[in-house]
């Protein structure tokens, strides 16, 4: 997890295991560009997930389902 203007971000490994989806799900999610929203190192091309952003969005998807 990195810390960056206050916010915190986590790579694709970490997000996979956080919230219990492949790594393929992911790259998957944003090739079709749908959610959950991410940000792209300019530098590097590595990808990062917003923690708050993405925590919010599997639990309004989770709601959905129920």
């Amino acid at each position: 997890m990195m810390e960056l203007l206050g916010k915190k971000f986590i790579n694709e490994k970490e997000a996979s295991q956080r919230y219990d989806y492949s790594p393929y799900w992911f790259r998957k999610q944003r090739l079709n560009k749908k959610e959950p929203k991410f940000v792209k190192s300019a530098g590097t091309g590595k990808i990062y997930y917003p923690v708050d952003e993405t925590d919010k969005w599997f639990r309004d998807k989770m709601e959905m389902q129920i």
